[in-house]
């Protein structure tokens, strides 16, 4: 109990305004022909390796040709650091919400840790969604939605950057109710939709949760859970963690699977897909 107010006491919850990182956008629409998604979680501090010769070439193959990026466990700053660089690099610019700011459980003393989206078109709007609840009573987590204009199309999409609790007490309700506030979006929008990131999916009663509320908003999965190349929790079910749904798009090539995690790059493998808005 000591151990845990330490701790508790060096968490701090960070300015939630949204930062942005990046050239800046390029364009002001997304192409209803193609529209290549990337996800992944890339590991808090372990996304300094994308310093060297060889994550550079793993991320810069991995951003190619993106159009929206939805990342996980990024540290701040993000203007300025590598992360920035390589979606700079990349001709991206991210919007970035802060989660929390730990010494030990976090990016190191003062950093924040977040989410960040990154796209070449500027979202009309951004929302930050905090989770109510944390993590041991310690850490909550942050998600991000951002909406989009399509070109020549009236609908605009909307993209839920989600990363979701992993650990709670005995109960499921601090998980239902992080997935009640993303479902309640997903609801409320009438256009096209792209909710894709670490879910945190990691036992069948959580996967069970996750797929109720995805398929009440009328969302279908990109992958399938047998894929073995999927990144899944080592204890509590061996479920995958990192997900891709949509909804009011059409997939024009199949979903790809990374083996970043084969790397010293990230402990996820990325997914990424091609949709179009019919």
């Amino acid at each position: 109990m000591v151990a845990t107010l330490g701790l508790a006491a060096c968490v701090a919850s960070p300015d939630q305004r949204l930062a942005q990182a990046g050239p800046g956008f390029s364009n002001t629409a997304l192409s209803a022909n193609d529209i290549r998604v990337v996800d992944w979680n890339i590991k808090k501090a372990q996304a300094d390796e994308w310093g060297g010769a060889r994550g550079r070439a793993i991320v810069a193959r991995l951003l190619r040709d993106a159009d929206l990026v939805t990342l996980q466990e990024v540290c701040a700053p993000v203007s300025g650091g590598t992360v920035s660089q390589r979606l700079a690099a990349a001709q991206l610019t991210g919007v970035f919400a802060a989660s929390f700011s730990a010494a030990i459980l976090g990016c190191g003393s003062g950093r924040a840790t977040g989410v960040l989206t990154g796209s070449r078109v500027a979202p009309t709007r951004r929302i930050a969604l905090v989770s109510q609840h944390r993590e041991f009573g310690l850490t909550p987590k942050a998600s991000l939605a951002t909406i989009y204009p399509i070109a020549g199309r009236a609908p605009r999409l909307l993209v839920i950057n989600a990363h979701l609790l992993n650990f709670e007490w005995l109960t499921l309700d601090d998980y239902s109710d992080q997935l009640a506030a993303i479902g309640a979006l997903l609801e409320q929008h009438a256009g096209p939709i792209i909710l894709a990131g670490d879910m945190n999916s990691r036992s069948l009663a959580r996967t069970r949760l996750l797929e109720k509320t995805v398929h009440q908003a009328g969302l279908k999965a990109v992958f399938n859970a047998t894929d073995d190349a999927r990144t899944r929790a080592v204890i509590d079910g061996d479920q995958p963690l990192d997900h891709i749904y949509y909804r009011g798009l059409s997939v024009i090539t199949p979903g790809r699977i990374g083996a970043e995690a084969l790397t010293d790059v990230s402990d996820h493998n990325s997914l990424s897909v091609r949709f179009a808005y019919p």
